[in-house]
């Protein structure tokens, strides 16, 4: 097996690593995690699922950086 096939092949592997620690950390903690913070504030005795704090945490996102640019560009 040649040189380059085993440092491509480590690369590769160092790089697929990395990029799921960070979807990991996007989704878990910043999606996940807020769309959780909301629901437990909307409804505090039922335990959110993980599909509906997604949902909700993408939805709340989505909202404040439109919200975000919109007032950006109305400052100009």
């Amino acid at each position: 097996m040649p040189l380059g096939d085993v440092a491509g092949e480590a690369l590769s592997g160092a790089f697929r690593f990395i990029v799921r620690i960070v979807f990991e950390i996007i989704v878990d903690v910043i999606l996940r995690g807020t769309g959780v913070m909301i629901l437990r504030l909307l409804r505090p005795k039922h335990d959110p699922g993980e599909t509906g704090a997604m949902m909700t945490g993408l939805v709340f996102w989505g909202t404040a950086i439109t919200l975000f640019f919109l007032v950006f560009r109305m400052g100009q």
